[in-house]
């Protein structure tokens, strides 16, 4: 179905050299086999209810967030952002997020670029809250955390204020941007832009300021502080629920005894969910694959777990996460009478070009 498209061999080959930097850096086959077999694989069942609950609460918040453009949705949401994500997975730099968009689209009859408007306030919160359930794991005093920022500042002139500081930076700049821009009024927003491109002739940049003006429909909805914080706190039950997955699949693995209390196990998960997932919020390989189970390893390591135990885990915990939408995505699909290549087609040949044209 998608075997020769440019883009998914690109993230097949980005997905192999991340995880192949991964098993060199965390993997010894003959220990993490022993790991992978004594592992209790019954808590996947239940996890996996987590994990629809977690599709769940983003399909809700997309709905919150397309209200002004759609206003009811005439079908459900909940299989748009599952088919999403089937994409996510088999396309690299997030180019699922074009097609969930397009797909809304004929769905709904709206603006495919205003619905992507939408998408990209849902990274900004989910950012947000995935940095809060980093806060939460140090206000709850994990002895982990405190001792890997210590041994991460100590070689940094200015320690951890400026640790501290330099990691925030880019998430504080994506909040900035995205308040500025949703508060401005969009005549405002379109000259910022229009002054930007002065290096582009005037045909392009008409045709990169239509887009553009309709990106921002899509963050009409947070065009108010509140509503905004009413984004954000739509994506807290997201990760709650997403975070409850990765500790049932951990009692699996038995990592409750590697720490000193249920506080500090649970810290570790939120750090295990904030690691992993901040490293594929931004474009990169399909599924994530590699960043994903690189930093999310990289974090259980850091406090106190071994090396092949992380590894398997982090491994066990993505194989869960990429299955279920990917399968059900695909069936939808099916039911629905469509197929992923023709919806990446038909998004490339569109009058209503989101972020320029999808590869073939």
């Amino acid at each position: 179905m998608f075997f020769g498209n440019k883009a998914f061999w690109l993230g097949a080959i980005g997905s192999a050299a991340f995880l192949a930097v991964f098993v060199w850096l965390f993997v010894d086959f003959g220990t993490i086999g022993d790991v992978l077999t004594e592992a209790n694989y019954v808590y996947i069942i239940p996890s996996l209810a987590f994990y629809f609950v977690a599709v769940w609460f983003r399909s809700a918040r997309w709905k919150f967030l397309l209200r002004p453009l759609i206003g009811a949705p005439q079908k459900s949401i909940y299989s748009v952002v599952v088919v999403g994500y089937m994409a996510n997975n088999l396309i690299p730099v997030r180019i699922g997020e074009v097609v969930r968009s397009y797909y809304l689209s004929l769905r709904e009859s709206c603006s495919a670029p205003a619905a992507f408007g939408t998408v990209a306030v849902e990274r900004a919160t989910d950012v947000l809250a995935l940095l809060f359930f980093l806060a939460a794991a140090g206000l709850m005093g994990t002895v982990g955390v405190e001792r890997a920022v210590g041994d991460i500042s100590s070689e940094i002139p200015g320690g951890a204020a400026v640790l501290a500081t330099v990691a925030l930076l880019p998430f504080l700049a994506v909040l900035g941007v995205v308040v500025v821009i949703s508060t401005a009024s969009s005549a405002t927003v379109l000259r910022w832009i229009d002054r930007f491109m002065f290096m582009f002739g005037r045909g392009l940049r008409d045709r990169l300021l239509g887009i553009a003006g309709r990106l921002l429909e899509g963050l009409t909805v947070v065009s108010s502080p509140l509503n905004l914080a009413k984004a954000f706190a739509w994506s807290l039950p997201v990760w709650a629920s997403e975070a409850a997955m990765y500790y049932l699949i951990a009692i699996g693995f038995d990592l409750r005894p590697i720490f000193d209390s249920q506080v500090e196990f649970m810290a570790a998960i939120f750090v295990f969910t904030a690691a992993a997932n901040l490293a594929g919020v931004l474009p990169s390989t399909a599924g994530s694959w590699g960043p994903f189970d690189f930093f999310g390893a990289a974090a259980l390591v850091a406090l106190g777990v071994g090396q092949e135990v992380a590894a398997a885990y982090a491994l066990t915990v993505h194989v869960v996460l990429w299955v279920p939408p990917t399968v059900v995505g695909a069936v939808l699909l099916i039911l629905d009478g469509n197929s992923l290549s023709n919806l990446m087609k038909s998004a490339k040949e569109s009058q209503q070009p989101i972020a320029g044209d999808i590869s073939s």
